[in-house]
């Protein structure tokens, strides 16, 4: 099932021209706006006008990871605080406020909305969300559930109240992060209860890292498909990578952000597939707070061949093997 059939099965250069075209917007306005590139881009000379193709951005100064998580907010903040309709405390790995317009919030609903139809999510889904509903990231699942038409049940991080809920409610499907949904496995058999006998079916969990060996353990003690899902604070927002049911690595969202696949420690491109470098992303459409460059952190490689889902947006995968 797709969201978004036309982007998510979009052809390979039908989705340049569409990404060359918001990076020359989004590189207008980091430029002109953002205090932070506005230094950057004057520093080394560069300008958007440089910009004929997706590969000039290359000419672009990388944002370090290290910046991205410990430059305040407004050193990356394009607007005044009255273009801005939600103000949200990321907490993992570390704390950081990340700040959204209406188009932002629109575009991170719209994203979620594919992760959760491509996890198998439909009109007659219930889901229990799994968290504080004071997180972005949780709000905007809650949101895409209700544009699909799914049922969204917020369980709140108090265990006895999420038991509770799930004895009277047939919750098919949880979102949460790795460690709230180990933690409620641990809590229900204290409660003498047995998750893997709860009508769950799939779990999403939320990780800041594209694998990790938390899979394999969850889905043993919970007897459910589980889907890792990368939640990236420094970028503020749930989906930017979204696995399939094929399980064969994450997808990425092209159409509102670029990867390129870096050397670790430098900054050769890495073009092919199979090769495993640093993913670093530019945001296309992020129009409160723009990363242009932004190194995650994060080893992938390319996958080459098609993904048996059919969906057509660039493959990625870690050192772990698939997401």
């Amino acid at each position: 099932m797709y969201a978004n059939p036309p982007m998510e099965q979009i052809f390979p250069e039908a989705l340049r021209g569409v990404q060359l075209e918001r990076l020359k917007k989004t590189l207008s306005w980091a430029g002109k706006k953002s205090p932070l590139y506005r230094n950057k881009f004057r520093d080394c000379q560069i300008e958007q006008a440089d910009i004929v193709s997706l590969e000039d951005l290359e000419r672009f100064p990388f944002t370090t990871l290290e910046e991205l998580q410990q430059l305040p907010a407004a050193d990356f903040l394009t607007l005044p605080y009255s273009s801005i309709v939600r103000v949200s405390l990321w907490e993992h790995p570390q704390h950081m406020i990340r700040l959204y317009t209406a188009g932002d919030v629109t575009v991170h609903v719209e994203m979620m909305a594919r992760v959760l139809t491509a996890a198998g999510v439909h009109h007659a889904s219930v889901v229990g969300i799994l968290g504080d509903m004071a997180d972005s990231g949780l709000m905007d699942t809650q949101y895409a559930l209700e544009l699909l038409g799914a049922t969204a049940v917020p369980l709140s991080t108090e265990y006895e109240r999420v038991i509770r809920l799930m004895d009277d409610v047939g919750i098919d499907t949880i979102i949460g992060s790795s460690r709230r949904v180990l933690r409620l496995v641990v809590q229900a058999q204290a409660a003498g209860r047995d998750i893997a006998e709860y009508p769950v079916g799939k779990i999403l969990c939320l990780s800041e890292t594209l694998n990790t060996p938390l899979k394999n353990h969850i889905e043993k003690r919970t007897k459910t498909r589980v889907y890792n899902l990368f939640s990236s604070a420094e970028f503020g927002c749930l989906g930017m990578l979204y696995p399939c049911d094929a399980h064969a690595g994450q997808h990425f969202q092209e159409d509102y952000f670029y990867p390129e696949i870096v050397a670790f420690g430098g900054s050769e491109i890495i073009r092919e597939p199979g090769r495993m470098g640093e993913l670093v992303v530019t945001t296309l459409t992020a129009e409160a707070m723009p990363v242009i460059r932004g190194r995650t952190g994060q080893t992938v490689m390319r996958e080459a061949v098609p993904c048996a889902c059919g969906r057509t947006l660039l493959r990625l995968t870690t050192p772990l093997g698939t997401i």
